[in-house]
């Protein structure tokens, strides 16, 4: 279990990092304003439903996966750069043990993070409503979860491939920029190429689920099924990218069901989105190990 040791030792060095507590704790401060400000009768649904809404804004498409990239890019390029890993390795430690242990720590870290941050969404909505619908809590709990824990895999395995930390610094920061800035006007571009218009309000099957292979829109998506509201992303382009009049621009028109015009395909699914944030863990991780295990790291 060499790289339990590994693990270890990676998670009090990382854990003792001040700027993510500092992070988190502005997170509080924010999340508890916002909280005490959420009006469900403005936002549409309930009171859990309301301050999720928030925290989607605040944490959901933003905080969570910027700590966790911020927690992942040096896992290992940060250990080569310094020479550390020569030790590690005359240590008997296998490159395996020293992938796999970075792994562990870090998403170990994220994932405290993770439950730390929805845990004060809990407790905001319980002081200002005086209730707590466990049931959708518990939903948005794992699911939130499953998301931090995939940009965390995807931060360690650009780690894993970099030469340098500006590098791997590069790679974290240009994976959010993709799926947060570019991924819509990247798959509207792909529709043009394909059927030679923008995409309109009901586009074919295939557009939407190309825009759900972004971790952040599967990850949107399913918490809006999980409250049943619609959620606007953050960085939207509805009306930009597609040809969909400023006007029709509305909460209901964008929900998914109505833009597939009825029942969801099973490719639309709740389930294939979760398995599109695993994806996003396994493929990555696959690769860069296996990258890791034959690059000259001299």
């Amino acid at each position: 279990m060499s790289w339990l040791l590994i693990a270890q030792k990676d998670f009090e060095d990382v854990v003792r990092s001040r700027m993510v507590w500092s992070i988190v704790a502005l997170y509080a401060v924010l999340m508890g304003i916002a909280t005490m400000g959420a009006n469900p009768d403005t936002l549409g649904g309930g009171e859990i439903e309301a301050v999720i809404n928030m925290f989607m804004t605040l944490a959901g498409e933003l905080l969570i996966p910027l700590i966790a990239l911020m927690i992942g890019y040096m896992a290992i390029v940060g250990e080569r750069q310094s020479g550390s890993l020569r030790m590690l390795f005359g240590l008997s430690h296998s490159r395996r043990d020293v992938f796999v242990g970075k792994l562990v720590s870090r998403l170990t870290l994220m994932s405290i993070v993770a439950v730390i941050t929805c845990a004060l969404v809990g407790v905001f909505t319980y002081v200002r409503f005086g209730s707590l619908p466990m049931a959708t809590f518990a939903q948005f709990l794992g699911v939130t979860l499953v998301m931090a824990v995939t940009f965390t895999a995807l931060a360690v395995s650009i780690s894993a491939v970099s030469a340098t930390r500006m590098q791997a610094l590069g790679g974290a920061l240009g994976s959010y920029v993709v799926f947060a800035l570019l991924w819509h006007p990247l798959t509207a571009g792909v529709h043009y190429l394909l059927e030679g218009e923008l995409a309109g309000l009901e586009p074919a099957g295939w557009y939407l689920f190309l825009q759900r292979l972004s971790p952040l829109t599967a990850y949107r998506q399913t918490v809006a099924s999980v409250i049943d509201q619609y959620l606007w992303s953050m960085f939207g382009w509805p009306n930009i990218v597609e040809d969909i009049p400023p006007e029709e621009v509305t909460a209901d028109a964008l929900a998914l069901t109505n833009r597939a015009g009825g029942e969801l395909p099973v490719y639309l699914g709740d389930g294939v989105a979760l398995l599109t944030l695993l994806a996003w863990i396994a493929i990555p991780a696959a690769v860069a190990y296996w990258a890791f295990e034959r690059a000259d790291l001299n």
